[in-house]
């Protein structure tokens, strides 16, 4: 990402990092507020989606997952 001052002048490149908070910490704030059979839960493609598109489309995703879906009771 590149910022331009007003007049036009190039500043210097930002960098921005974020974190995200451990599992943990997600589990126990929601032990804390009362939710029960906490579970992460893998990313999973639909046979219709293997169907549609084929393994090898879903390879790569299924590989290097960007996400978890997390499961609880209320």
């Amino acid at each position: 990402m590149r910022i331009r001052e007003e007049g036009g002048e190039r500043l210097s490149p930002i960098s921005i990092v974020t974190t995200a908070p451990r599992r943990e910490v997600y589990e126990d704030c929601l032990r804390v507020s009362g939710f029960s059979e906490v579970k992460w839960v893998p990313l999973q493609v639909s046979e219709a989606g293997i169907r549609e598109f084929g393994e090898d489309f879903w390879a790569d995703l299924l590989a290097n997952p960007p996400l978890e879906m997390l499961r609880c009771r209320a």
